[in-house]
C-alpha cells in the first residue's frame, strides 16, 4: 500500500455505506470528525508530525469514523481554507513540515471536505511547537519511543551517537597498540600533521576520540581493547565471507576488531593472492587490472563503517567472489541521499565525529569524493559501474568484476595520454554506450545525475577535441549521440559504426520504394525499421522529413490517413 491519492479516497467513501470509516483506516489514512478550524489544526499538526516520522499519509476531517452510512458519516467542514492549515502546520511543527492541503467535493454534510496530505519526512524525529512526538504503528498514532526518537535523530544526523561519552569507559580501557596504529597511518597520509608530535592525552583529544576527559564512542570505535568494544559495543561487529563457488565459503571471518584495525585487514587481504590482476598490452607496455581495484574496496568498507547505523545490531558484511564484492551495512541512507542521487549529494554524516576522526587520519574525504572514487575505480578499467541499493534498513554496495572491457580500458589508457580530460561524467558516458547504440540528453541525465542542461553540456564536449568520443546527430532537443566512428569501430568491432550510423541515405528512396512494391503502403515507425534508424525522438523527426520530402509534388508518396494513423502509398502516376 502507499499514500492514497484523490481518486483512492473517493472510492473509499462509497464504502462508508456499509463499513464505518474506522475499518477503511488504514497506516495511511485517518479519518476525524471535524470541531472546529482551531481545534482541528490542532490535530493537523499531530498527525502531520506522526505520518511525516513513519511513511506518510493522509488525514480527512469531516468524516464521523464510528458511523455506518455514508449519509451519517460524512458531515464535512466548515471555515476551513487550506493555505491556513499549511502555514499553521508549518509553524506550528519541529522541523517544518510543508504539507499538501487541499478540499473535496462531497454532496453529503457541508459539500466539502479537507485532505491533509503528508510525506515520509527526511529530518525526522518531527514534533509539535508544544514538544510532542508520534509516529504512525499500523493505523494508529502512538508516542515515540525513546529509542526510535534517539534513532530517528541519528538517521538523520541530528544527533551524532559518535561525539556522545561511551558510558563506563576510561582511557584505560584503550589499547595503546590502536593509538599508535593511528600515529603509524597519519606518518604515511600526513607526515606534516601537528598531531603526530603530541602526547597520548592530547592526540585523542585532537581526534575527538575523547572530550572533556571522557572517551567518546569515536573513540571506543577506533582504540577500545577487543574485549571492551565486544562488551560495551557488540554490534560493532564486521564480517567478511569469501565464497570459492555460489555454494561454498572458503573464508569466514567474523570478529569485532577497532575500525582501523579493519581496514588494514582489509587490505591486506586486496593486496594478496585473494585479488588476483590480469595484463592488458597497451602500447610498449602493460596495464594491470585487479579483480577489484584496492581503492574502491577500501572507499566501499570505510563508507559502511563511518556511515552505518550503531543503534542497529547488524553487522557490516562483505561478501567476496570472483564475479563481485558485496559490501552492506545497517541503517539506510542518511537524510536526503539516495540511488538515485549519491554522486551529486553532498556528504552527510550520520556520525560526524567518527567522520572527523578519519578525515583528520586522512583516511575519508569530507566532500562525498569517496563515492565517486568507488565508481572512477571501477570504469578505468573497463568494469561495470556499481550499484547501490537500499530497503531502508540497510545499505548495500555491490562492485563487479564479470563484464570487464579491455578494450574500453585501453582507450581510456590511451586518452589519459594524450592529455584529455577523462572524468567520471564521461566515464559514465561511455560505460552507458557499451551496451546501447546511443544516448540521448535525458537517459545521460539519468545515469550522471544531473539536470538535461548539465549533462547536455557534457555529451558536447565529448564531441569535441581533445576527447572527440561522440558524434552528435540531430539539432534539436531530441538529438543522439553515438560513439565516434574511429571509437566505435576500437571498442565493437569495424562494422560497429557503419551498423549504428545507418544505410547511405542516398539508398533510402530506393529502398522505401521496395518497401511499397512489397507491402503497398508505409508508415513513420515502417519506414524507421526499415532504415534501422531506432526510436528515439530524433530518428522520428528525421523519417517524418523523409517521407515529407517523399510526398510532395513531384516525390514518388502519397499521404493517407491523419492524426496517429497517417500513412503513405505509391502515386499513382509513378
Amino acid at each position: 500500500m502507499s499514500i492514497p491519492d484523490r481518486q483512492q479516497i473517493l472510492a473509499l467513501l462509497d464504502q462508508l455505506e456499509w463499513v464505518p470509516g474506522d475499518a477503511l483506516e488504514s497506516h495511511y489514512l485517518d479519518f476525524k470528525r471535524s470541531q472546529s478550524p482551531k481545534e482541528d489544526l490542532k490535530v493537523a499538526c499531530e498527525y502531520a508530525c506522526c505520518f511525516a516520522n513513519a511513511d506518510g499519509g493522509v488525514l480527512v476531517f469531516g468524516i464521523d469514523d464510528k458511523v455506518v452510512g455514508r449519509g451519517h458519516a460524512i458531515h464535512g467542514v466548515k471555515g476551513h481554507e487550506p493555505d491556513k492549515f499549511r502555514r499553521g502546520i508549518y509553524s506550528d511543527t519541529r522541523p517544518n513540515i510543508d504539507a499538501e492541503v487541499e478540499l473535496l467535493e462531497v454532496q453529503e454534510g457541508t459539500g466539502r471536505l479537507l485532505l491533509i496530505r503528508v510525506h515520509p519526512g527526511s529530518s525526522k524525529p518531527y514534533g509539535t511547537a508544544g514538544g510532542l512526538y508520534k509516529q504512525r504503528v499500523d493505523k494508529h498514532c502512538v508516542p515515540l519511543d525513546r529509542n526510535s526518537f534517539l534513532r530517528a535523530q541519528v538517521n538523520t544526523g541530528a544527533l551524532d551517537w559518535s561525539g556522545e561519552p561511551a558510558m563506563g569507559l576510561s582511557l584505560a580501557d584503550l589499547d595503546p597498540l590502536q593509538i599508535e596504529r593511528a600515529r603509524q597511518v597519519l606518518r604515511r597520509k600526513a607526515p606534516s600533521s601537528e598531531l603526530i608530535g603530541l602526547s597520548d592525552p592530547e592526540f585523542l583529544q585532537g581526534l575527538e576520540a575523547i572530550r572533556n576527559g571522557r572517551v567518546t564512542h569515536t573513540g571506543m570505535l577506533l582504540f577500545a581493547r577487543r574485549e571492551v568494544l565486544a562488551q560495551h559495543c557488540p554490534q560493532a561487529q564486521f564480517h567478511y565471507v569469501l565464497h570459492d563457488s555460489e555454494t561454498s565459503v572458503a573464508r569466514n571471518d567474523q570478529e569485532r576488531w577497532p575500525l582501523l584495525e579493519v581496514v588494514e585487514r582489509i587490505e591486506q587481504i586486496f593486496e594478496g593472492p585473494l585479488n588476483p590482476e590480469t595484463e592488458i598490452e597497451v602500447g610498449l607496455f602493460k596495464l594491470r587490472v585487479p579483480q577489484f581495484p584496492l581503492e574502491g574496496v577500501r572507499e566501499a568498507v570505510l563508507n559502511a563503517l563511518t556511515h552505518r547505523d550503531y543503534l542497529n545490531p547488524g553487522e557490516v558484511l562483505v561478501r567476496h567472489s570472483k564475479k563481485e564484492l558485496v559490501v552492506t551495512s545497517p541503517g539506510g541512507f542518511v537524510a536526503g541521499i539516495t540511488p538515485q542521487n549519491i554522486l551529486r549529494h553532498e556528504a552527510v554524516a550520520r556520525n560526524r565525529t567518527l567522520a572527523n576522526a578519519l578525515l583528520k587520519l586522512r583516511l575519508v574525504e569530507s566532500s562525498g569524493i569517496g563515492r565517486k572514487r568507488i565508481f572512477r575505480s571501477a570504469l578505468i578499467y573497463g568494469k561495470r559501474r556499481p550499484e547501490y541499493t537500499t530497503d531502508g534498513h540497510s545499505v548495500t554496495l555491490r562492485i563487479f568484476n564479470q563484464g570487464a572491457h579491455d578494450l574500453l580500458a585501453k582507450l581510456i589508457v590511451r586518452l589519459d595520454e594524450q592529455g584529455a580530460e577523462i572524468g567520471l561524467d564521461q566515464l559514465l558516458i561511455l560505460d552507458a554506450l557499451r551496451s546501447q547504440e546511443f544516448i540521448d540528453v535525458a537517459g545521460a541525465a539519468d545515469i550522471l545525475q544531473l539536470n538535461r542542461d548539465e549533462a547536455r553540456r557534457i555529451l558536447d564536449g565529448m564531441c569535441l577535441p581533445p576527447l572527440h568520443v561522440l558524434e552528435r546527430r540531430g539539432h534539436t532537443a531530441a538529438a543522439t549521440f553515438h560513439l565516434a566512428k574511429g571509437i566505435a569501430k576500437e571498442l565493437k568491432g569495424k562494422a560497429a559504426y557503419t551498423k549504428a550510423r545507418g544505410l547511405n541515405p542516398l539508398r533510402y528512396a530506393e529502398l522505401a520504394r521496395e518497401y511499397l512494391r512489397d507491402h503497398q503502403r508505409i508508415s513513420n515507425e515502417e519506414l524507421r525499421q526499415l532504415l534501422g534508424l531506432g526510436d528515439s525522438p530524433s530518428a522520428k523527426v528525421e523519417a517524418s522529413r523523409y517521407l515529407k520530402k517523399w510526398s510532395q509534388a513531384d516525390g514518388f508518396l502519397e499521404r493517407k490517413g491523419g492524426g496517429n494513423r497517417v500513412y503513405y502509398t505509391s502515386r499513382s502516376t509513378v
